[in-house]
């Protein structure tokens, strides 16, 4: 089974595991956040029944990034000083962190080896548009909106040169084309039950929602759009 959900918000941040206090940001929501979004959409406690589909993510619109600081604690709790009314000794630190602006995906996923109670839970809240826990852009001061786009039959394709809607595996043949803007990033396809990240893939990304040339491809017709899966 192979539902698709377009998510939108002003802004968006997927923190790449890389970085801590200096947070850089993915351009399009890892498999692992797609993951966290649906768990919070179907009101799951525990999502990582999820780690067994595939997902493919489409940039419909992305303005470009920001960088902001903000003033934090670095070691907040060992930095607290009950002893003079609850205050923090030291450890004051300002934190960079990059936001995606305007960012809106279509994000289609194949629920096929997703075990059936679980599958149904999530698929019966998308078919509601509802969320039982605060969706989030990636990080909990980016709400988001989302709309179901429905259920679809896949159609497995492979043509000699096609334009792919979706980030496509850095393997690929592909071609750069001259007025578009392009990124590579490596991100994760899995988590476990203590938040290690693993089975990493390099990922090519156009940003500005333009599809991606690419030659011998295999790609998946789900309704209008031509994709792959991860």
């Amino acid at each position: 089974m192979v539902v698709g959900f377009a998510i939108w918000a002003d802004f968006g941040h997927f923190s790449h595991p890389a970085t801590i206090y200096s947070s850089l940001t993915y351009p399009v929501p890892p498999k692992t956040t797609v993951m966290g979004m649906m768990g919070a959409m179907a009101g799951l406690d525990e999502y990582l029944g999820l780690n067994a589909m595939r997902y493919s993510v489409v940039v419909e619109r992305l303005e470009g990034k920001r960088q902001f600081c903000f003033n934090g604690i670095k070691d907040a709790l060992k930095e607290l000083d009950p002893k003079k009314g609850g205050g923090f000794r030291k450890g004051r630190k300002q934190f960079y962190r990059e936001l995606l602006i305007d960012p809106h995906y279509r994000i289609y996923c194949d629920l096929g080896d997703v075990e059936d109670e679980l599958r149904s839970t999530v698929v019966a809240a998308l078919q509601r548009e509802v969320a039982y826990y605060p969706l989030y852009m990636g990080i909990n001061f980016c709400l988001a909106n989302y709309r179901f786009l429905g259920e679809f039959t896949p159609k497995p394709q492979q043509k000699e040169e096609v334009w792919i809607d979706s980030i496509v595996p850095l393997t690929y043949d592909f071609v750069i084309e001259p007025g578009k803007q392009y990124t590579d990033v490596r991100m994760a396809r899995s988590v476990n039950e203590g938040r290690l990240f693993g089975d990493f893939t390099d990922y090519l990304v156009e940003t500005t929602g333009q599809p991606i040339m690419c030659k011998n491809a295999e790609f998946v017709q789900v309704g209008d759009e031509k994709i792959v899966w991860s």
